[in-house]
Formats: C-alpha cells, structure tokens, sequence
C-alpha cells in the first residue's frame, strides 16, 4: 500500500512538473516574464525590429494612453506580439501606462468577463484608451507594424483593425 502511495505521488509529480503552465486570469508583466513563458517572450522581444523613427513619434503622443492586453499564453499570435509590444512600451519608458494583462482560456473567455464586456473575440487584443474610453485596438496581429498600427491609432488617421470591416 505505501508503495502505491509513493507510486501515485511521483506519477502527479511527474505530470504536475511536465504540463505546460497555462496563464488564466490577470498578472503582470514580471508575472509573465518570470513563469515558464519567459523562453517564448525573450525570444520574441529580442526579434522584434524595433522601429525608432516611429517609437520616436508616438511617444509625443503617448502620455495620457492606458492600454490594456488580451492574450492567451497559449496562442502563437499573442506569443509572438505581446513580447513586441512590450519592446516598444519599454523603449517609451511607459510600462505604468500598461494594465495587469488578462490572459484568456482557448475559449476567449476571462476570468472576470471583462474580455467578453469589451468585445475581445481573438487575442491579443491591445485596447487602447485614453480619460477611461477607448480610442481603438489591435487584434491579433497588425495590420502594418505594432509601431505604425499604434501611430494611426494616436494620430486618429481611422485605423481599422484586422475584424473591422
């Protein structure tokens, strides 16, 4: 009997150590960075080319900007765009401006429902906002860069998203 107890415990040690940590609910940056996502957002950060000129222009824009973040830690879009994203709030020295991040289950679905209130239908959605309303958002991927798509956005130039049609 003792042994089957040992069995079973390193059975569910075994699987607990093995299964992928899947994010759920809202965390922060450091949260992300520090958890066994942190392979997947280095490397994405450090390959996205960041583009100067254009950070150079939003930051004269950007300081009365909220942004909060959809995603799904187990969706390549958002794996591949939060990292860069992080990129350029880091080069504006606005990580303040960024809200705790709300990771969705493979349903799109929060914790909380805040993404099914804001309408959040793929991920990541970064929801941009200024004196509490929404300006506008990216889904899923951009439509040019992150940098130009945030630019249009903060410039009113009408930017439509990816769904907006």
């Amino acid at each position: 009997m003792k042994n089957n107890i040992l069995f079973l415990c390193f059975i569910f040690g075994f699987v607990a150590c093995t299964t992928p940590f899947q994010s759920f609910g809202e965390f922060s940056r450091d949260q992300l960075e520090n958890s066994t996502h942190n392979s997947w957002f280095v490397e994405n950060y450090n390959a996205h080319p960041l583009n100067k000129a254009l950070v150079s222009q939003i930051d004269c824009l950007f300081d009365d900007i909220e942004v909060t973040i959809y995603m799904g830690t187990w969706c390549e879009d958002s794996q591949r765009e939060v990292p860069g994203f992080f990129k350029i709030i880091d080069s504006l020295e606005a990580n303040d401006q960024v809200q705790p991040i709300v990771a969705l289950n493979e349903d799109k679905v929060s914790h909380d429902g805040s993404a099914e209130q804001a309408g959040v239908t793929n991920v990541p959605t970064f929801v941009f906002s200024k004196d509490g309303e929404e300006i506008n958002r990216i889904v899923e991927f951009p439509i040019i860069s992150l940098e130009q798509d945030i630019l249009d956005i903060l410039q009113d130039k009408g930017y439509k998203h990816a769904y907006d049609f």
